[in-house]
């Protein structure tokens, strides 16, 4: 009786899949060759329940069910970019969602991508670069051997990026590398700026000059493009050091080069290290108090720090998004507040107050205190009449308290 695995799992768990020809096709790209066996996933079970549907609706997903899905091998800013080179190669269709701040529905182009595949597949058996799906030949069988640098490679192509640390005895891998530098160097740079077919973003590749735009103040940084283009993700994660040197060139003086870095820079507003906006404060105090975890400002300021101190972007992109509707929610308050003045039912109307002023100055008049009387008389507009006084009543009253 054959099982399915030497180690007993729990049933029903999220599994990452990264398939060659996905891998081959998406160029060694291990995030989009995950997000379209993902889609493959749902697309299998959508034709499941329609038969006759080649190009199936998958539902709404968002960000943060990829990032699940995915089981965290890349990052939210990640994760959209692969999302647009998908929708850009024609593999999905998207449509936006009816109302703001929902997940966008997708659309799997299930005969795009096999004739891609297929296509893909084609090109690599004509070049002798494989012997089909799933299969090697003879002639990589005999190369794969039992030196330490092919264990646990399916083929002599190298796999996913990772920083390696050299040993000192250890040259055929200081050889390796450094050829694998080289080939770096001479390949050519990815370009994402032409995947949006709805908005044109700068390169990140270097800064703007002063002529392409305006210098942009936020807080006390004046940006040198518009810091939501800022898309320097990938670089630091690989190289932070020239990541930084560039980024300094955008936002000069900025102490939080990480999150300009991905984007979110102008949350930061300077020139405290930990003074960042109010409305994202506020935010993240609204958080805490949800799970009744302390929501002082100092906290709020602590949960800040830790997500950018563990690189938890897709979080902190969830309490920008909070921070933007609490900004919208205080602006429709304002605005409602200007419109119509709102009264409060203990404050007394024109009416009742002329009233009330009314009954002072005839008490003060029948007091003998005529100077008062006047004075209330003339702060709320009452004539001498209504108050029981005329024209001559100050000076005959003056006479009566001398006869007296």
């Amino acid at each position: 009786m054959s099982r399915e695995s030497c180690i007993a799992h729990q049933p029903k768990q999220a599994i990452a899949i990264i398939r060659t020809d996905y891998y081959r096709l998406m160029e060694r790209d291990a995030c989009g060759a995950a997000l379209l066996n993902l889609f493959e996933y749902w697309a299998n079970a959508a034709i499941a329940a329609e038969p006759d549907e080649e190009r199936p609706w998958v539902g709404a997903r968002p960000i943060r069910e990829f990032e699940q899905m995915l089981l965290g091998i890349s990052t939210d800013k990640q994760i959209r970019k692969r999302l647009a080179l998908l929708e850009g190669r024609g593999f999905i269709e998207t449509q936006l969602p009816a109302r703001r701040g929902a997940a966008k529905t997708y659309r799997v182009m299930v005969p795009e991508i096999q004739q891609a595949v297929a296509g893909h597949l084609s090109e690599g058996v004509a070049a002798g670069r494989s012997g089909g799906v799933g299969q090697m030949t003879g002639e990589k069988q005999g190369r794969r051997s039992f030196d330490q640098r092919a264990v646990g490679c399916l083929t002599d192509e190298p796999v996913v990026i990772r920083p390696v640390k050299l040993r000192s005895n250890d040259r055929a891998l200081k050889k390796d590398l450094k050829e694998f530098k080289k080939e770096k160097e001479e390949k050519p740079k990815r370009n994402f700026s032409s995947l949006s077919s709805k908005q044109d973003l700068p390169s990140s590749s270097a800064p703007l000059s002063a002529g392409d735009s305006a210098p942009i103040p936020v807080g006390t940084i004046t940006y040198t493009q518009p810091p939501e283009s800022i898309d320097y993700a990938d670089l630091w994660e690989k190289d932070p050091v020239r990541a930084k040197s560039q980024l300094r060139q955008i936002a000069p003086g900025h102490r939080r080069l990480e999150m300009v870095a991905h984007g979110l820079g102008h949350w930061w507003v300077g020139p405290g290290l930990n003074d960042f906006d109010p409305a994202l404060i506020q935010a993240c105090r609204n958080r805490k108090r949800k799970f009744q975890q302390p929501d002082g400002i100092r906290d709020a300021k602590t949960f800040i720090n830790n997500m950018l101190r563990n690189g938890d972007w897709g979080n902190f992109v969830l309490r920008c998004e909070e921070a933007l509707a609490l900004r919208a929610r205080s602006a429709e308050t304002a605005v409602a507040k200007v419109g119509k003045r709102q009264r409060s039912p203990f404050e007394k109307t024109e009416e009742e107050r002329r009233a009330s002023a009314l009954g002072l100055a005839r008490f003060k008049v029948a007091q003998g205190e005529i100077a008062r009387g006047r004075e209330i008389s003339r702060q709320f507009g009452l004539s001498m009449v209504e108050i029981g006084l005329s024209a001559d009543a100050t000076f005959g009253h003056a006479c009566r308290s001398q006869a007296a």
